[in-house]
């Protein structure tokens, strides 16, 4: 297998309860959502998702509700602001402003997630 042949790897979606289900098992997204971070592998999506506390199986647990993620990032960014010029600080600013920009730009969204 040739490195351009990998096709692993996750992107940070918002998520809401597809109304058209009458059970709410199915979530899906805004159409005409805009995405602002970059394709992740797999592996890096777990990484931020652990550094910042939450479950890091994303594959099988699915998604985070905004509001916990939001604390979350917001905790990480509290605790570790003597370590801003850091790139996992950066990455966690990054994904706490888009989870923001999501919830402004699409009320609807009640959970965020890599897929």
């Amino acid at each position: 297998m040739k490195i351009h042949e990998i096709t692993e790897g996750a992107d940070f979606y918002g998520y809401y309860k597809d109304p058209k289900d009458p059970d709410g098992r199915t979530m899906t997204y805004p159409d005409g959502m805009e995405f602002k971070t970059p394709h992740r592998s797999n592996a890096n999506a777990r990484m931020l998702l652990s550094r910042i506390g939450l479950d890091p199986d994303f594959e099988n647990t699915g998604s985070t509700p905004i509001d916990d993620f939001l604390k979350a990032t917001d905790k990480y960014l509290r605790m570790n602001v003597s370590d801003k010029d850091n790139p996992y600080y950066d990455e966690v600013e990054m994904y706490d402003m888009e989870a923001k920009r999501f919830k402004k730009e699409y009320p609807e969204i009640t959970h965020v997630g890599f897929n």
